[in-house]
């Protein structure tokens, strides 16, 4: 049994750089969010689970963390002498739907590591939408890519990401088995 690694449910700005957390991501006009819709506090319990989002805002010039609250609490320069790696990966877990009976579905997240200097970043997004973004900006900046899922070649509709599809891009990878919904054990390619 994998170790559980836990998400950030509360205090985004103290428990970053220590753990895996869900983050809306901004690049240039376009917003990637992540954050949950509208539901009851239960139905949020059982399927997304109780964990704050925080933002990611990319700009030209630097990237900045705000925490649950939208406050910003630290910058980034996107320069390779500041973040000295990136990883961009999917994962799946089970998702309860609404409805009569027993309904699960896979949800895909993106989990985007940034290694910088001082701190690894571990963010999750589920919308992924955010991941030709993310490579745009990645090659945009010289970057050190982490790429195991070969995204950077894929031409898939990512807003139409079927159960299939995302099999065949992770078999015979870590990334191919289910995950918790929340506590997500994810592991970073050496």
């Amino acid at each position: 049994m994998k170790k559980i690694t836990p998400v950030t449910v509360t205090d985004i700005a103290d428990n970053l750089a220590h753990q895996p957390t869900f983050m809306s991501i901004k690049i240039g006009d376009q917003q990637y969010s992540t954050a949950p819709k509208p539901v009851s506090r239960m139905f949020k319990l059982l399927n997304e689970g109780a964990a704050m989002h925080g933002q990611l805002t990319i700009t030209p010039g630097r990237l900045s963390f705000a925490d649950e609250k939208g406050q910003e609490f630290q910058s980034l320069a996107p320069t390779s002498n500041v973040i000295t790696g990136v990883q961009i990966v999917l994962y799946r877990s089970l998702m309860d739907q609404p409805g009569f009976g027993l309904q699960m579905d896979p949800r895909f997240t993106v989990a985007l590591t940034l290694t910088t200097t001082t701190a690894t970043y571990q963010l999750l997004n589920t919308n992924l939408t955010v991941i030709p973004a993310l490579l745009a900006w990645t090659r945009e900046f010289q970057l050190a890519l982490s790429d195991p899922l070969h995204l950077m070649t894929s031409e898939l509709d990512w807003s139409q990401l079927t159960a299939a599809q995302f099999e065949e891009l992770t078999k015979d990878t870590p990334y191919f088995d289910w995950q918790q919904a929340i506590g997500v054990p994810i592991k970073a390619e050496k």
